[in-house]
C-alpha cells in the first residue's frame, strides 16, 4: 500500500511539473532576447479556434532542436506539442519571419559595436556538405574537388565574420556560379550598397564574378593568396579567413 502512495505521488508530482512548472533550459530566451524578436512573430488570427500556445515557448522549443540537433518528435513534454511547434516553425519560415529578424538582429549587432548598420567589405565562401539518402536527388550533386556528395553552403559575411547571406546548391554547382547567387541576394535586398570590395579565394577567380561584382556593386573583387607553406605553417589570411571562422560557429 505504501508503495502504491509513492508511486502515485511520484506520477502526481511529475505530471504536476510538466503541465504546470515548464523547465528552464539554457536555450530559453532571456527577456530581453525575447523583446527583441517579439514584433516579429505573427499574432492570433481572428475569428475561429482561440490560439493556445504560447509562442514564447514555441520559439524555446525552436531554440533547443537548433541547439542540440534533436528530432522533433524528441523534444522535451514540458514544451509545446512537436507538431505545434514545428507548424509554426515552418510557417515563419516560409513567410520569411526567420530571415527578417535575422537581419534586424544583424543591423543592431554591427551598430552596437560602432559600425555602420550595413557594411563595405563581403567576405564569400563555399562549403560542400554530405546529405542522407533521403534528400531530393535535384538538390544534391557531387563535388569532385572536395569528393563529397551532397549540398554546397555559399556564404557572405562581413568583416566581422557576421553572416550577411546565404544560398544553397547542389554540390556540382561552380563556386562562380554559386557565389553570384548569394550576392545577387545580397543586392536584391539592399536597394542601396555601401559594398566596395568584395573577398574570395581562387575558386571563385574569372571574369564573370569580376564583372558582375564591378556591375551590380560598382565594387572590385579581390583574390585572396594562400600563404600558408610547410615552412611557415598556417597563416590565417587578410579579411578572408573570417568567413573560415563563421563556418564553425
Amino acid at each position: 500500500m505504501k508503495l502504491e502512495l509513492r508511486q502515485l505521488l511520484l506520477i502526481y508530482r511529475n505530471y504536476f511539473r510538466v503541465v504546470f512548472i515548464p523547465m528552464n533550459y539554457g536555450t530559453d530566451l532571456t527577456d530581453e532576447q525575447w523583446r527583441l524578436i517579439r514584433s516579429h512573430i505573427p499574432g492570433a488570427k481572428q475569428g475561429g479556434r482561440p490560439r493556445e500556445a504560447n509562442m514564447r515557448r514555441v520559439v524555446d522549443a525552436i531554440m533547443y532542436v537548433v541547439t542540440h540537433g534533436c528530432k522533433w518528435r524528441g523534444l522535451p513534454t514540458d514544451f509545446p506539442p512537436w507538431r505545434t511547434v514545428y507548424g509554426y516553425f515552418a510557417d515563419l519560415q516560409k513567410w520569411g519571419r526567420w530571415r527578417r529578424i535575422h537581419y534586424d538582429l544583424y543591423g543592431m549587432v554591427r551598430k552596437a559595436v560602432g559600425r555602420d548598420e550595413q557594411p563595405s567589405l563581403l567576405v564569400i565562401d563555399s562549403q560542400s556538405v554530405k546529405t542522407g539518402r533521403c534528400t531530393s536527388a535535384e538538390t544534391r550533386g557531387y563535388d569532385g574537388g572536395k569528393r563529397v556528395k551532397g549540398r554546397k553552403r555559399f556564404i557572405a559575411t562581413d568583416s566581422l565574420g557576421l553572416l550577411v547571406d546565404i544560398s544553397m546548391t547542389a554540390a556540382n554547382r561552380h563556386d562562380i556560379r554559386g557565389g553570384k547567387k548569394v550576392l545577387t541576394k545580397y543586392r536584391k535586398r539592399m536597394k542601396k550598397s555601401r559594398i566596395e570590395k568584395v573577398v574570395a579565394d581562387k575558386g571563385f577567380r574569372g571574369r564573370l564574378l569580376t564583372g558582375f561584382v564591378k556591375k551590380a556593386f560598382k565594387a572590385v573583387l579581390e583574390i585572396g593568396q594562400n600563404h600558408t607553406t610547410a615552412k611557415t605553417g598556417f597563416v590565417p589570411a587578410k579579411n578572408r579567413w573570417v568567413v573560415e571562422r563563421s563556418f564553425a560557429w
